[in-house]
């Protein structure tokens, strides 16, 4: 099997420390953490089917567990801590660990946390550029 990579930004924009935060590059830093989350289901996806088929070979060896398994999962976690993608969830403190990454109930928290602030943000942003126009100020 060949995986092929498609181009994705998986880096954390800095903001300037000298100026105001910015809420376009928040606003980029969070999506490119849902990519990053989508690029993580997508290999835990991927593992869970080789995992299946060495649970197969396992059973068609009739001696039961040989360690296969375990080992690979440590080799996955392993890989996955040295991904881009990892690095910026880590960045933004979305994750602690690679296990929240394998833990449902902790994808599915760091998903509705992003969506929340991507939408907050958003709607603060839309607000004060309405009340910039209303001002007077710039547009």
């Amino acid at each position: 099997m060949k995986i092929y990579k498609i181009a994705q930004q998986f880096e954390m924009i800095q903001q300037n420390p000298g100026s105001q935060n910015d809420p376009d590059v928040q606003i980029q830093n969070l999506q490119n953490s849902q990519q990053a989350l989508q690029y993580f289901k997508d290999v835990i996806n991927q593992a869970d089917v080789v995992m299946a088929d060495m649970r197969s070979l396992e059973d068609s060896l009739g001696i039961g567990d040989i360690g296969l398994r375990s080992q690979f999962t440590e080799v996955i976690k392993s890989a996955m801590q040295q991904t881009p993608a990892f690095n910026l969830l880590a960045q933004m403190n979305l994750i602690s660990s690679v296990d929240n990454l394998l833990n449902q109930s902790d994808l599915s928290n760091i998903e509705n946390l992003i969506i929340t602030n991507i939408s907050s943000m958003s709607n603060q942003y839309s607000s004060s550029q309405q009340n910039m126009t209303q001002i007077g100020g710039p547009a």
